[in-house]
C-alpha cells in the first residue's frame, strides 16, 4: 500500500500496520533513504520501502551499525554464533535492533554499572560474568553452553529454524558470587508476542480443548496439547514449577494461548536452566521500543498468571540508552546514532 505524508513523500508499506508501526516505519524508511539506499526491496512478491534490495550482497544486514561488524565477525566464528532472522533485511528488524542496542553497551568497560541502572535489572545483579557465554552475553540463546544437552535443547523444541530462545542472554554474578543468567526478549515494532504455534497448527485436532480447558486441568492431563504430542517439555517443566503459576478451577481455556505463549516459553527456559544446575538463578525480562504500548496487555495478563515471587520485569530501549549516556565510558556517539535511527 502506498502512504503519503504531509510533505508529499511516498512510502510502500503493508496495509495492516497500526499507528505506531506506520510512524516508525516511515521514519526508518527516511533514515534508510538518507544513509543507505533509496531503492526498495521485495518480500513474497511485493515491493516495500523498508526492505533492502539484493540482501545476498551484504556480509551483515545494513541495519547493523558498522562499528559492530568487527566484533560480530568474532562472535559469528564462535560457538555462540546466532541464526540470522529472515527479517534481518527489514529496517524494523527486531533482531538487528537488539544487537544495535545491547552489543555496544555490553562491550563497554562500565557495562555492569550501566545495567545496574536499568529499571528491569535483576535485583541481585552484581556484575557481568565475562567467563560465561561470549564475553558474558549471547544472542538467540537456547542453552548453547549447557554440556550434555539434547540437540533439541532443554525444552526439546530446538531445530535449525525454530524453537524457544532468548533474544539476548546476559551471564552475571549475584551478590553471593553465584553464576546467574538474565534472559531478555526484545521487541521493536511488534504489536504482539509470538502466539501459540501448537494451537494454530494445522495438525491440532483439539482446538476446542484448548479453548475450554483450565490450567489445573492441563497440569493433570495435557496429552491433547499439540506441544505434548510432538515431544516438547513445556508441560513437564510447568508441572515441576506449578507453584510459580496461579492456577484456577474454572474452565477458562489454556492460559498460554495468544501472546502469553512466548512469555511462558521464555519463563520455562529460565526454569530449565536452573533445573539442570547450569545457573543458580535465572531472571526473565522484556525490553521494547519506548513508544510501543501494544505489548502491555499481554505482559499484564501474564503477570496475573505467575506468582508474585516470579519477577518478570519489563523496560524500554530508552532506559538502556539513558543509563549508557550517564554511566558509559565511550558510548555517547553510539547513543546519538541509536536515538536517531530508532526515533527515541
Amino acid at each position: 500500500m502506498k502512504y503519503t505524508d504531509n510533505n508529499g513523500n511516498t512510502y510502500l508499506m503493508s496495509s495492516s500496520l497500526n499507528d505506531f508501526q506506520r510512524m516508525l516505519y516511515m521514519h526508518l524508511i527516511d533514515w534508510k533513504r538518507q544513509h543507505l539506499t533509496p531503492e526498495p526491496g521485495f518480500y513474497k512478491g511485493h515491493t516495500y520501502d523498508y526492505f533492502f534490495p539484493n540482501p545476498d550482497i551484504y556480509e551483515f544486514s545494513p541495519v547493523l551499525f558498522e562499528l559492530l561488524h568487527s566484533e560480530l565477525r568474532s562472535l559469528q566464528n564462535s560457538i555462540f554464533k546466532y541464526k540470522e532472522h529472515i527479517m534481518a533485511y527489514h529496517m524494523a528488524s527486531s533482531q538487528c535492533a537488539c544487537i544495535n542496542l545491547f552489543m555496544p553497551v555490553l562491550l563497554d568497560a562500565n557495562a555492569s554499572e550501566i545495567l545496574k541502572h536499568v529499571q528491569g535489572c535483576p535485583k541481585d545483579f552484581k556484575e557481568i560474568d565475562r567467563t560465561r557465554l561470549y564475553k558474558g552475553f549471547c544472542f538467540e540463546y537456547w542453552g548453547q553452553d549447557i554440556e550434555n544437552k539434547s540437540s533439541k535443547g532443554l525444552l526439546q523444541d530446538h531445530t535449525h529454524a525454530a524453537g524457544t530462545d532468548s533474544d539476548i542472554a546476559i551471564a552475571y554474578l549475584n551478590e553471593a558470587g553465584e553464576s546467574c543468567i538474565w534472559l531478555i526478549e526484545h521487541k521493536l515494532a511488534e504489536s504482539e508476542f509470538t502466539c501459540c504455534g501448537g494451537y494454530n497448527s494445522e495438525h491440532n485436532k483439539h482446538k476446542s480443548f484448548c479453548q475450554e480447558t483450565s490450567l489445573n486441568s492441563l497440569l493433570e492431563d495435557n496429552h491433547k496439547c499439540r506441544y505434548t504430542a510432538v515431544g516438547y517439555e513445556y508441560w513437564n517443566i510447568t508441572a515441576r514449577h506449578s507453584s510459580a503459576f496461579l492456577c484456577n478451577n474454572s474452565r477458562t481455556g489454556c492460559p498460554f494461548r495468544g501472546g502469553k505463549n512466548q512469555l511462558w516459553r521464555n519463563q520455562l527456559l529460565a526454569f530449565a536452566l536452573v533445573d539442570c544446575n547450569a545457573y543458580s538463578h535465572a531472571h526473565f525480562s522484556v525490553v521494547h521500543h519506548r513508544d510501543n504500548e501494544h505489548l502491555n496487555t499481554s505482559m499484564e495478563d501474564f503477570r496475573k498468571i505467575i506468582a508474585p515471587e516470579i519477577s518478570m520485569t519489563s523496560f524500554n530501549n530508552d532506559d538502556i540508552v539513558s543509563a549508557a549516556e550517564q554511566y558509559g565510558e565511550n558510548l555517547n556517539e553510539w547513543a546519538m546514532s541509536y536515538r536517531e535511527l530508532y526515533n527515541i
